[in-house]
């Protein structure tokens, strides 16, 4: 790891950061979940998507398909109220122009929250259809491996999720933020380093830019 963060000296690489469990505390489809009384059954969708090992679009649009009830003013409001890893926001805040927001997440769920963080115009998500206060359906879904690969260099990716894997291999260094939750074998394997504290993580990246 030190032979890529020296590499790295004096570069100004571009920060990519996962949103879900890297800069929230936690995940946004659960707590929207529970909103409608359809947590345990979210659970269980995620655990079948995780299992089979298939694309992230096919199960993302499986698990948004439970939440189409909940209107989105509503679904805005829990999302900009979602508890944030504070240092690492403020990092985001103080730094945004470096920084670009990677999530999976819908444009009409986390709008708020991205104006929040002082990143409007610099998150890449997933794009829904919509009518007036209602959600239709899944246009896109972000392809986190592409999206990076138009990124500009150097990079440095942030994440901790399956998803985050081909986000993570696209990276010049390749972090795994363990401060929610364990990351997988398989993300553990993409990453350069994992770093489980969010002080820690914060001064490697204060370090970097």
């Amino acid at each position: 790891m030190k032979t890529k963060i020296d590499a790295l000296a004096g570069r100004k690489p571009l920060f990519a950061f996962d949103l879900d469990s890297t800069v929230t505390r936690c995940e946004l489809l659960p707590l929207l979940a529970r909103e409608v009384g359809l947590e345990n059954e979210m659970a269980a969708l995620t655990e079948a998507c995780m299992q089979s090992g298939a694309a992230f679009a096919p199960g993302f649009a499986a698990r948004v398909e439970l939440l189409r009830a909940i209107p989105l003013d509503r679904a805005r409001r829990i999302a900009a109220n979602v508890p944030l890893h504070e240092g690492i926001a403020a990092f985001l805040r103080a730094n945004a122009p470096r920084c670009r927001i990677l999530t999976g997440n819908l444009d009409v769920w986390i709008e708020e929250l991205i104006a929040s963080l002082g990143m409007t115009g610099r998150c890449l998500c997933s794009k829904a259809g919509f009518r007036e206060n209602r959600l239709l359906c899944v246009e896109t879904a972000l392809d986190k491996g592409r999206a990076a690969m138009e990124l500009p260099r150097p990079l440095v990716a942030i994440g901790d999720g399956s998803n985050d894997i081909p986000l993570l291999q696209c990276a010049d260094l390749a972090i795994a933020f363990a401060g929610s939750r364990a990351p997988s074998q398989e993300v553990c394997r993409a990453a350069d380093v994992i770093i489980d504290d969010e002080a820690a993580l914060c001064a490697l990246l204060e370090q970097l830019i």
